[in-house]
């Protein structure tokens, strides 16, 4: 396969825009389909897992191909909703090129502004298709003005619409200069209708100077002339396009096949091959800068973007060759991990189905099967000559639930279920309480630990219920006690127990933790006794007496006592400390503490008022303000059992615009009537 006439690319939108539905419009249209899938009748071959049709949604990157006027072109079709943005940024990653699907009825929502973040931050070429527009209320001019005031872009038209709303009929397009009509995905050429002709030529005109604009040779000409060749045009918007100077938008309707054939032309003729995008950057296993060609003869490198768990197949890597070229079978080195994988199958993914394939190159998206050790975001290379291409930062986890599993055979599966599971999606976080050994589930979001828990119940057949994680309070005192006695005797026929400890105890600053001292003088107490007092009082920690919550910051001081030189053991004076502690602790003002977090939010300024009022009324304090990039960074504390699912209500009152990161600060006293209500819901759990 010629590297030049390779095109690949990753569709973005935002949720509900038609991405996928445009994605099986070109493969219907291109001839790769019989038929044309549907996401909203469940036959979408893109989106086939179970959790996408139930919701009607992309939850999971799906890939295809096509060709299109002798070009072969690959694309990426990941998810649109915030929910599951880490595999769109994956996506997005291994592409050349990215095409915007824009819904004429709402352009630019929240979604749309950060998925374009990530074509910014990997400097991708872009083109846009602003679909719907036979809908009400649908204009191509305006949509085209909120795309470059929402995205800061210079938004160029190279199609234009034929009839408005229910009455659109076909395009035109700006650089063949042709009237497209469409029935049935069929398009014939028809008359330029004369009401467009002034609006056509003026921005036919636009589009020649973009064009001019993109090359010093091309504007010089133009400025003598007034006029460039259809070769010239092409080539000086292929330049501004590559060089992110400018976006080309066309236009049309995926439910009624218009516009589908002139956009395809559009991207085999302006969206650059991975030849034009050049070599990518990566560094070598010490860490010094390196890079690799997209040249067939370089040394093979390739990055996986994506790991999906067949239930049959096994571990399938899905693949984007970046240079050289991969034989059907071999061995590759991961330079990330150290290892060496070895391989003997190599296809082309085609939705759900796998095309075998007897070689890979650069720009093309393949899966390697049953790779042991290599996962999502590594890169594999010739082993004589190691690269690595770094895996972005995906976005962090924010709502985290704990999972319950409902039968014993479900919480002997749950285990292996969810390194799998995390292995297809890397942006969940999976960990143990130790405290209250609760399994912790974090997700971008609700419907994203919602799906979760599907696919964890039909893949790998483990049920389970969700709650939110119990909050780690603590106990303390707020005042001292000294001399606090305490006599463990025993007598039950034979050897007796005995033992008496003498404590002083004392409250510690916050976040000491606990303090044991022996300041015994004498010998009633032999110190071969001491551990073992110790020992008593740390198991008397670790339930205190409002709640049953471990204590901290406290200091105790073992300064006197009794023994008896039969019945004193190392068990009787544990049992006598952990009591002494307990009846000691009763008299100390004792207190509940709970665990403070510490919030960066990222807000814009219109909304800044309500969030920062929300903060207040969660006993939040805010901390500090700052600007950055047109939006305002509140800095606050607030108490965690406040905050649990603060990413849904956050989402709520910015209309999903806000973002926060959270990490623990510190704890502090829970007031006197909250501190009533915990008490009595776990003296409530004992029962």
């Amino acid at each position: 396969m010629e590297i030049a006439k390779i095109r690949n690319l990753v569709l973005l939108s935002q949720s509900g825009a038609g991405k996928t539905s445009l994605a099986e419009a070109m493969l219907f249209i291109a001839g790769k389909t019989g038929k044309l899938g549907r996401v909203d009748e469940g036959s979408s071959i893109l989106d086939f897992e179970p959790e996408e049709q139930k919701r009607k949604i992309t939850i999971s990157t799906a890939c295809h191909h096509f060709s299109w006027k002798k070009h072969e072109i690959f694309f990426l079709d990941p998810p649109g909703d915030d929910n599951f943005n880490a595999e769109t940024k994956l996506a997005t990653w291994a592409a050349d090129n990215a095409l915007l699907v824009i819904d004429a009825t709402a352009p630019v929502k929240v979604q749309t502004e950060k998925v374009f973040a990530f074509v910014k931050e990997f400097g991708l070429p872009c083109a846009a298709f602003i679909n719907k527009l036979d809908r009400e209320h649908t204009d191509f001019d305006q949509a085209c003005a909120v795309l470059e005031e929402r995205l800061e872009i210079r938004a160029v038209p190279v199609a234009y619409p034929i009839g408005r709303e229910e009455n659109l009929s076909g395009i035109v397009d700006l650089l063949t200069m042709k009237a497209y009509e469409f029935s049935d995905g069929k398009l014939k050429i028809v008359d330029m209708p004369s009401e467009l002709e002034e609006k056509i030529e003026e921005l036919r005109a636009n589009l020649i100077e973009y064009a001019a604009e993109s090359d010093d040779d091309l504007l010089e000409k133009f400025l003598e002339e007034g006029e460039l060749t259809a070769e010239e045009i092409v080539k000086g918007l292929k330049r501004g396009i590559l060089e992110g100077r400018f976006v080309p938008v066309s236009c049309g309707s995926v439910d009624k096949l218009i516009g589908i054939q002139p956009l395809l032309d559009l991207i085999v003729e302006f969206l650059p091959s991975p030849v034009e995008r050049g070599p990518r950057e990566g560094k070598t296993p010490e860490g010094e800068p390196d890079r690799r060609e997209p040249h067939p003869e370089a040394p093979i490198s390739l990055i996986i973007f994506k790991t999906f768990m067949d239930p049959y197949a096994g571990r399938l890597s899905f693949a984007r060759i970046v240079s050289g070229t991969l034989k059907k079978e071999g061995t590759l080195l991961n330079p990330i991990r150290d290892v060496k994988e070895k391989y003997a199958n190599l296809a082309i993914p085609e939705g759900k189905e796998m095309s075998p394939c007897e070689q890979a190159v650069p720009g093309m998206f393949c899966v390697i099967p049953k790779l042991s050790e290599t996962k999502t975001g590594d890169t594999l290379c010739d082993p004589e000559a190691p690269i690595i291409y770094p895996m972005p930062t995906l976005p962090h986890a924010v709502l985290t639930y704990a999972l319950h599993p409902e039968s014993r055979s479900d919480e002997e599966k749950i285990g292996a279920a969810l390194v799998k599971l995390q292995e297809e999606d890397p942006s969940l976080v999976i960990s143990r309480d130790e405290e209250s050994r609760e399994i912790l589930l974090s997700g971008l979001g609700q419907i994203h630990i919602e799906a979760t828990i599907e696919k964890l119940s039909r893949k790998y057949g483990v049920n389970v219920k969700l709650s939110l994680p119990k909050i780690p309070y603590r106990e303390t005192i707020k005042k001292p006690k000294e001399g606090v006695i305490y006599r463990h005797k025993k007598q039950t026929g034979g050897r007796g127990q005995f033992a008496e400890v003498h404590f002083n105890i004392y409250p510690l600053p916050r976040g000491q933790g606990f303090e044991f001292v022996e300041t015994l003088v004498g010998m009633n107490v032999p110190r071969n006794f001491v551990p073992a007092v110790e020992k008593g009082v740390r198991q008397a920690l670790e339930k205190g007496p409002l709640a049953g919550y471990p204590v901290v910051d406290v200091k105790v001081q073992f300064y006197d006592g009794k023994s008896h030189e039969v019945d004193s053991s190392d068990m009787a004076f544990m049992i006598a400390a952990s009591q002494c502690f307990k009846k000691g602790i009763q008299e100390c003002q004792p207190i509940l503490l709970e665990p403070i977090m510490e919030l960066e939010i990222e807000v814009p300024d219109d909304v800044m008022g309500d969030v920062i009022g929300d903060i207040n009324a969660r006993r939040g304090r805010v901390l500090g303000m700052e600007p950055k990039a047109g939006k305002q960074v509140i800095m606050a504390q607030v108490p965690l059992a406040e905050v649990q699912r603060y990413a849904l209500d956050l989402n709520a009152i910015t209309g999903g615009r806000g973002t926060f990161r959270m990490k623990f600060s510190h704890y502090e006293e829970v007031p006197p009537q909250i501190a009533e209500k915990i008490m009595a819901e776990a003296k409530e759990e004992e029962k």
